[in-house]
């Protein structure tokens, strides 16, 4: 994005310089449009996209990353490296605030304290390749426009790939009755899923994410480039979403567009705060809390037809548990769920948490992974500089189109946070626009205040 009203932009006072040739801005565009939409598919395509869910070995635990994957992202990590430090782009440097240092330092105590503190330490690498890579594609548009333009191509490409699936590859984008390596609650069976579209996706749930954030994209593309076009990836995104039957997004969509349009016309910050938490704050407590308060657990019993929320309430108070052997450090930084340690305490007498893939919360995944103080030093970078930054944002004018579209994505990640754990995890497309949505909050915070 261009941010050149900061500080740091050249000034028109540092003399005349010769206007580059044609060849040498077109080259420049095509390489941040290579850089931008390569990132972006990535993280959104992975190295593997349509995985064989009737795979058994998907099932097996592991404390290995997936290799080629790891390859990719460093290798693109570098590229950005280098693209930054030929620009010579200071505002990267401005995404290190002391809440990312602490958390980073939180997650570092985490892996000193793991039994795999090698798994968590290459982990931690990886979360920070993650948010650097987020924080150079923000700088790669030169402009809303250009941003509008990458947005929807990347919009595009996933959407055809989806569709190309369900029409030509049926078997790879859409559930099917023999699925084995998407079990991971205890009420769920193979058939429960059959026939629910999931793309390029491993799990309709994460198809149901993604097709929301194309949709605030949409909005963004409707209103800064084609109005048309917006409402085509709207379609396309909308039909999809509805036949992944992916209950979570489906329904906190409207939540987010009606918090998302009420928050910018709240002039009480307090009450905006309040806005924000309270859509999270609501569904963490009816959620998680019907596991640890009675009242809740009788109001969620009588009014929703599965209180168990899908078998997630034995995961959810398995890892209450754990958080509770290991409050304050956690058993180290996403190297706890999956570990042969784990896995094989597990017998038809114990708890379904043993073979679960996350906590199904991202908050409580924090807690069991990263302890309190690792929860309480994310909860400073992913909600309270946020919502800082866009007050800042809302003050001094910042453009409304770019600060709609990053609050969206970021509601929408912290309420699905209260249903999957996607807070800092490695591949996830969701956690990675969430961090697009914050760094650019931060960004233009930054280049507001610095007019």
């Amino acid at each position: 994005m261009d941010f050149s009203s900061t500080s740091h932009a050249p000034r028109l006072t540092e003399g005349y310089r010769p206007a580059p040739a044609a060849a040498n801005l077109d080259s420049d565009r095509l390489i941040r449009d290579v850089l931008f939409l390569g990132t972006l598919l990535l993280v959104w395509f992975t190295t593997a996209p349509f995985p064989d869910l009737g795979n058994p070995r998907q099932l097996d635990p592991s404390t290995q990353g997936d290799f080629l994957n790891q390859a990719a992202t460093v290798l693109v990590t570098g590229t950005l490296a280098a693209f930054a430090l030929l620009k010579r782009s200071p505002l990267v440097a401005r995404v290190i605030t002391l809440p990312l240092i602490l958390t980073f330092v939180a997650f570092a105590a985490s892996a000193l304290h793991s039994v795999y503190p090698d798994v968590a330490a290459r982990r931690i690498v990886l979360a920070s390749f993650t948010i650097f890579q987020a924080a150079v594609l923000l700088l790669l548009p030169q402009g809303r426009q250009h941003f509008a333009r990458l947005l929807a191509a990347a919009a595009l490409v996933i959407l055809v790939a989806c569709y190309f699936g369900v029409a030509f590859m049926p078997t790879r984008a859409i559930h099917q009755a023999d699925d084995i390596g998407v079990l991971e609650t205890a009420a769920e069976v193979p058939g429960d899923l059959t026939g629910n579209w999931r793309g390029l996706f491993a799990h309709k749930n994460g198809a149901g994410a993604a097709m929301v954030v194309l949709t605030f994209i949409s909005i963004f593309v409707g209103r800064s480039l084609s109005r048309p076009l917006g409402v085509a990836i709207a379609l396309c995104a909308g039909v999809f979403l509805y036949f992944t039957h992916a209950k979570s997004p489906l329904n906190l969509l409207p939540i987010v567009l009606v918090v998302s349009y009420l928050v910018p016309r709240v002039r009480s910050r307090f009450l905006a705060f309040a806005l924000v938490l309270g859509a999270p704050f609501m569904i963490t407590l009816l959620s998680v809390g019907s596991v640890m308060f009675a009242p809740v657990k009788a109001l969620v019993s009588a009014v929703l037809p599965d209180p168990t929320f899908t078998g997630r309430d034995e995961i959810w108070v398995f890892a209450i548990d754990h958080i509770a052997q290991r409050p304050l450090f956690g058993f180290g930084f996403e190297s706890f769920w999956g570990t042969p340690d784990l896995v094989s305490q597990y017998n038809f007498h114990e708890s379904w948490g043993y073979r679960a893939s996350d906590a199904h919360n991202g908050y409580l995944n924090l807690g069991v992974t990263t302890g309190l103080l690792g929860l309480g030093a994310a909860l400073w970078f992913i909600v309270v500089q946020p919502f800082a930054d866009y007050r800042r944002c809302l003050a001094y004018g910042a453009d409304r189109a770019l600060t709609t579209l990053f609050l969206q994505i970021w509601l929408f990640g912290l309420c699905l946070s209260s249903f999957e754990a996607e807070l800092f995890r490695g591949g996830s497309a969701l956690w990675f626009m969430m961090l697009i949505a914050m760094l650019g909050l931060r960004f233009l915070s930054i280049a507001e205040t610095a007019r």
